[in-house]
């Protein structure tokens, strides 16, 4: 019906004197001469079946359909099939019944050489359905009783037209009511229009049932939406399976290439098993492969499970940007986690990365990773995640006071030698020394421990926890029922919102000042205009904490100077900074420039002394300032693709449109007059895009992958489901039955009998529910003064009597039983 099909026009014709009735192109009706050889074109009819003929049609356009006699319809011609169904289906609705397809013939170039529309209760249903026997649901309601309305027409190759060759307006059952119109199948659609914007709805989380909700209050209720929600779910569904027409792996494969058309940076690659089936896939967009080139000395390589309908492991590989963001380089679906699997994804990323490699790696500890990393990475610094080694070692070691000492010893700065002397003493002391776990754990220590990974760069991180929460936020994206098409899709909208993110940091970084706190505000004014905001507000702790230290002396050799500090109140632990004053160098014992790249409180603390108002440029790392992006290694910058541009429209001319709908919808002058400008002009515009080949949807860019899809074949299967480490719901083995009493395990062929305890158990409920009620009605009793109370104790002990030697022959019997049954 449209979602304005409720509100009333006034376009169509006040009376039928001169023989003129017709439809305009809305699906109203309009005027033409019956006294003339009738033509329809394109513009005569609706766009869809619905039409915008509202909930209450006026005695005007019942007047008009009356008028309308077999004569003046046997008259009519129509240019294409679609034109003839939506006259007669517009012509149904307004007599309130519905109508649906019959018999057609077809020739072989696809022409229709004629057509036939029925009503909707034609014909009789089959005489097996009401015999059937075996029935296991209500049989549906009969809407068949052999109606003989119906209209035909015919290709005539002369006119190159269509012309009726039979209608038929009688009918033998009542009409549907004027409310009940908006249930008939016929005249129920979802249009391009409300698909379009359903399915941007349905891109941002929104579920169906909302979507509905959202069409509903925007037409003013339910009789004027034109469709219903399981009409909603239809098309969705058939808009889906259009997608993947040609296989789920040849849809998410023909969007990928889509992906590269639009953007020349684009790279993915994928790999097929024996059997011609996708089992892995890569891909990384020009802005993750930008971002790599600049943030890419530290990778975070992580795993996530249910994302997807075949469980595949989807690998994100992730870094650090310098506004402390986490920022994808990459991600890959695996078949599963071998390590070939995992080098074939490190070695398909440094071939994406122009050979780049990274300078260090963290990852949660899986064996497989680790020894990809060492083949494929050997020069990289690999650090294992502190969370998961800190979880391992609760569910290994069940002592709280070594867990708490691990922790502290994993996190601490001390030389190799104090870790060493630190570790002898807590397995000691907590007597693990000949744990298998632990003496694992040492022998991987130089994966973990502070003291060994000292001066290596990984950008302030310790543990995957960046990663994870990554993970945390695909989620909300992804579920384990989607496709792969719809998998991509969804991934590449959450990358569109963490780039936003991104953005909204770099806008604050460029064009905002923080307010200078500190009692240095030069040096502090030189950070906040080098560094992003987050790496500033971390930058001015450690200034803060140079107040902090106690010089212990300084030394001087030549152009250099040695300085010796400790903090207040903890004068066992001492650093030492070295400043080339030719060069204006400093290096710290501490190695947290190193470690993370930003000066730390020691070399402020000599910056102070030596009478320094900015930060030199030997303490500034590149990848934290601002405007880092500008030297980028001439990777293009991330380009906006053309179904983002083509949403970002479809939204711009939504929200002008809902600004001059609402001031329009108060005058009936001009609700009239924009109607009008609205159907003219849409008319045209779909003209123009058919003409342009965007095909069926209200997506370009969908419509041209599918056409891209259509032409560009790769070859593929759908893959097999996977069965990963992570899929804890279907690898673990099923478990065995096992008694409720003697907790044994039991299976069908071997079970031991429980009656003799069930008979025990059944007559002492039944003693004690005869003897709770018994005494409850006593308790009555004596409340009221009764004087019977004792003959009827006497009564209730002896039927407790009677009921406990009953027990024992019971048990006694049923025992014999048992006993002969086993020998």
């Amino acid at each position: 019906m449209g979602q304005d099909g409720a509100l009333k026009t006034h376009d169509m014709v006040q009376g039928t004197e001169n023989g003129k009735m017709g439809l305009d192109v809305c699906g109203r009706l309009r005027s033409f001469d019956l006294n003339q050889e009738p033509e329809c074109d394109r513009d005569t009819f609706i766009e869809e079946s619905g039409g915008s003929i509202g909930g209450h049609e006026d005695e005007e356009a019942n007047e008009l359909v009356g008028a309308i006699g077999v004569d003046d319809v046997m008259k009519l011609t129509f240019d294409t099939e679609e034109e003839a169904w939506e006259f007669y289906n517009l012509y149904a609705k307004l007599n309130e019944f519905g109508i649906r397809k019959s018999n057609a013939k077809r020739d072989a170039d696809g022409i229709s050489r004629f057509r036939k529309w029925v009503c909707c209760c034609e014909g009789y249903r089959n005489e097996k359905w009401f015999n059937y026997e075996d029935r296991k649901r209500e049989a549906k309601p009969i809407t068949r009783i052999g109606c003989g309305a119906c209209f035909r027409v015919k290709y005539d190759i002369e006119s190159v037209k269509y012309v009726v060759t039979r209608f038929i307006m009688e009918y033998n059952h009542p009409l549907a009511s004027e409310a009940n119109v908006q249930h008939i199948r016929s005249h129920r659609k979802v249009s391009d229009a409300e698909y379009a914007q359903a399915k941007s709805l349905k891109l941002v989380g929104a579920r169906i049932c909302q979507i509905m909700k959202h069409f509903v209050i925007k037409a003013g209720g339910y009789s004027n939406v034109g469709f219903c929600i399981k009409d909603l779910y239809n098309r969705m569904d058939e808009e889906r399976r259009k997608d993947i027409f040609n296989g789920d792996a040849e849809g998410a494969l023909g969007f990928l290439a889509a992906k590269k058309d639009a953007d020349d940076m684009f790279f993915y690659k994928y790999h097929v098993d024996n059997e011609g089936r996708l089992a892995r896939l890569f891909w990384a967009d020009s802005k993750s492969r930008a971002d790599f080139s600049v943030f890419g000395d530290v990778l975070v390589f992580d795993t996530t499970y249910k994302t997807n309908k075949y469980r595949k492991p989807l690998v994100v590989l992730a870094g650090v940007n310098n506004h402390l963001n986490s920022t994808i380089f990459g991600c890959a679906l695996l078949s599963d986690e071998r390590i070939e699997t995992y080098e074939w994804v490190l070695s398909t990323f440094v071939e994406a990365m122009k050979d780049r490699k990274p300078v260090a790696v963290m990852t949660d500890g899986d064996s497989a990773m680790r020894r990809a990393i060492k083949n494929l990475l050997p020069d990289a610094c690999h650090r294992l995640c502190s969370w998961h080694l800190h979880r391992n070692a609760r569910s290994n070691i069940r002592c709280e006071e070594f867990n708490n000492r691990f922790y502290n010893l994993m996190a601490r700065k001390c030389s190799t030698l104090e870790f060493e002397d630190r570790w002898a003493r807590l397995v000691n002391e907590c007597g693990v020394v000949e744990n298998e776990w632990v003496k694992k754990l040492y022998r991987r220590r130089r994966l973990w421990a502070e003291a060994y990974l000292r001066g290596h760069f990984f950008a302030g991180m310790r543990s995957t926890q960046r990663c994870e929460k990554m993970n945390a936020f695909l989620n909300e994206y992804l579920n384990e029922k989607m496709r792969l098409y719809e998998f991509v899709r969804s991934f590449d909208l959450a990358i569109a919102w963490l780039r936003h993110t991104e953005s909204k940091a770099v806008h604050t970084s460029e064009n905002t000042k923080p307010v200078l706190t500190t009692i240095l505000p030069e040096l502090e004014g030189s950070a906040a205009e080098v560094f992003t905001r987050n790496v500033f507000f971390m930058v001015r702790k450690h200034l803060n904490r140079q107040e902090l230290l106690i010089s212990e002396g300084w030394s001087e050799d030549g152009g250099n100077r040695t300085y010796y500090y400790s903090k207040y109140g903890g004068h066992e632990i001492s650093w030492r900074v070295d400043y080339d004053r030719s060069m204006e160098k400093l290096i710290c014992s501490c190695m947290k420039f190193e470690s993370k790249g930003i000066p730390c409180a020691h070399m402020f603390r000599v910056m102070v002394v030596e009478g320094m108002n900015r930060i030199p440029e030997a303490c500034i790392s590149k990848r934290w300032t601002k405007g880092v992006h500008c030297s980028n290694n001439g990777m293009k910058a991330f380009v906006a693709d053309e179904q983002l541009t083509q949403m970002a429209r479809y939204g711009t001319l939504k929200s002008s449109c809902n600004t001059m709908c609402y001031y329009a919808s108060y005058m009936d002058d001009a609700f009239n007059d924009l109607q009008q400008m609205f159907d003219k002009h849409s008319v045209d515009l779909k003209e123009k895009w058919i003409d342009r080949g965007y095909g069926g949807d209200g997506f370009a860019m969908d419509s041209r992958v599918r056409n891209d899809r259509s032409r560009r074949t790769f070859g593929l299967l759908d893959p097999r489901v996977s069965r990963s480490k992570g899929d804890h719901k279907h690898a673990e083995a099923k478990k065995k039955r096992k008694c409720g009493h003697c907790r044994q395990a039991t299976t069908n062929e071997h079970a031991h009998t429980k009656r003799i305890r069930t008979t025990q158990q059944l007559m002492m409920i039944i003693w004690k529910t005869v003897w709770m009620t018994r005494w409850k009605n006593h308790l009555k009793l004596v409340r009221a003064g009764a004087t019977q109370a004792n003959g009827e104790d006497k009564h209730l002990y002896h039927n407790h009597s009677v009921a406990v030697e009953g027990t024992q022959v019971a048990n006694k019997e049923v025992q014999e039983k048992d006993e002969a049954l086993l020998l």
